[in-house]
């Protein structure tokens, strides 16, 4: 991942080739008549803006006109510390700060002098550094000696934590393929200080379980992923992450408190077992009218089925179904149950298997699945048989009308 550099980058320019040759050149500074006896010491305050300090040596150097003064040194905190000089001859060092009434001691004139610089050269034009915010670069001009550069990195943003825990996207199961519903829980990334606004969005990949390593960040979406291009007979899939770090926001300068760089992506992806989307639909009829037999038909989605075998497969989710009757056919009652067979394994006289769908009685288990339960019968008065035993429950027989309940205890008694 590559990190951002604030927008705020900062160049440290270091000339290699020495410091420039300075000049200095001499100019008249009009004293003050207030200042005669003032022993307020002279102060930054009390110069020209642009009164620079030399050396005593370099004092010296100066072409100083007769009668006049110049004053050089340093500051003692606000105060200036001085050597005075008249034609270029030092007159007094004194270490201590010097009041502004010092000028009546040596003025001849009403003047005194101020040293200014002049530079021996014209300056180095400044570097432009142009930033790019949209690929965090920034770009200059090499000049004509070394430049120390000092970038600036934001800070990686966090995800936010709960209890201790990074709450990181995790997976959903029970997801069917093909569907819209998210596969993963979506990650949540924590907040810039005191405000309600992410340090980042998270971003999401979808790959095969055969991917080794992360994709490229171009695969990356900050959309929480869904079944929806998955399909239809499932899959195990690899959801990869990671946190974009958010800019600073628009019209404000970035800093590393509104600046973020992106999260590494995640080093173990998330492995979704997604459902498949087919299903089985099993026609059971009541009578010898079947749909086979031409007695109605089936679309599917809007499209003709064929029902082989009492049976449609691979019908998806959603998808609607319908069943029309033969013109001079009618149907008496459609029902449509959950399919999946169950069963109840009965012990006692004798042990036996009943196979049901849940809800159905014992007469409709043994009417809607007869190849299951070819060796169960129903008398006329509605008691059920399996080879002349009888199954009960709570010493009660049970009847055909009595829904299957696989907590009941169920036993075997002889008829």
């Amino acid at each position: 991942m590559r990190n951002k550099i604030l927008m705020t980058l900062a160049l440290l320019l270091t000339a290699v080739t020495g410091a420039w040759a300075q000049s200095y050149e001499a100019k008249v500074f009009d004293v003050p008549a207030s200042w005669t006896g003032d022993e307020t010491y002279l102060s930054a305050a009390d110069l020209p803006k642009d009164f620079v300090q030399i050396t005593k040596d370099e004092a010296e150097a100066l072409a100083v006109p007769d009668g006049n003064v110049i004053l050089i040194y340093d500051f003692e905190g606000e105060n200036v510390k001085v050597l005075l000089f008249m034609s270029g001859t030092l007159i007094d060092e004194d270490e201590a700060p010097w009041g502004r009434g010092m000028f009546e001691q040596y003025q001849t004139n009403s003047n005194a002098i101020i040293c200014y610089t002049a530079p021996a050269e014209p300056a180095e034009p400044a570097i432009d550094v142009k930033w790019d915010a949209a690929t965090k670069t920034g770009t200059f001009v090499m000049p004509a000696y070394d430049v120390e550069i000092a970038p600036i990195y934001a800070p990686v943003a966090q995800w936010a934590v709960v209890e201790n825990v990074q709450q990181l996207p995790t997976a959903i199961e029970g997801i069917y393929a093909g569907t819209t519903d998210a596969i993963v829980n979506a990650g949540t990334v924590a907040k810039i200080g005191e405000t309600e606004n992410p340090q980042g969005t998270v971003m999401y990949a979808v790959t095969s379980t055969n991917q080794a390593t992360a994709p490229a960040l171009d695969a990356f979406s900050a959309d929480v992923p869904t079944a929806k291009d998955i399909a239809d007979e499932g899959a195990e899939v690899l959801v990869w992450y990671y946190i974009k770090g958010a800019d600073a926001p628009e019209g404000q300068e970035a800093t590393a408190e509104n600046t973020f760089n992106d999260s590494e992506i995640c080093a173990e992806p998330i492995k979704v077992t997604v459902l498949s989307n087919k299903f089985d639909i099993q026609f059971t009829a009541a009578n010898a009218n079947t749909i086979e037999a031409g007695k109605a038909t089936v679309t599917v989605g809007g499209t003709a089925a064929t029902v082989t075998d009492g049976k449609l497969e691979d019908v998806k989710i959603g998808t609607e179904v319908k069943v029309t009757a033969k013109e001079g056919y009618k149907f008496r009652k459609v029902e449509a149950k959950k399919g999946g067979l169950l069963s109840i394994v009965i012990t006692g006289a004798t042990t036996a298997t009943i196979y049901y769908v849940e809800g159905e009685t014992w007469g409709q288990a043994i009417q809607n699945h007869p190849e299951e339960n070819s060796a169960w019968r129903i008398s006329i008065s509605g008691a059920i048989d399996f080879q002349g035993y009888v199954p009960s429950a709570g010493g009660n027989f049970v009847d055909s009308t009595d829904i299957i309940d696989p907590n009941a205890g169920y036993t075997f008694q002889l008829s």
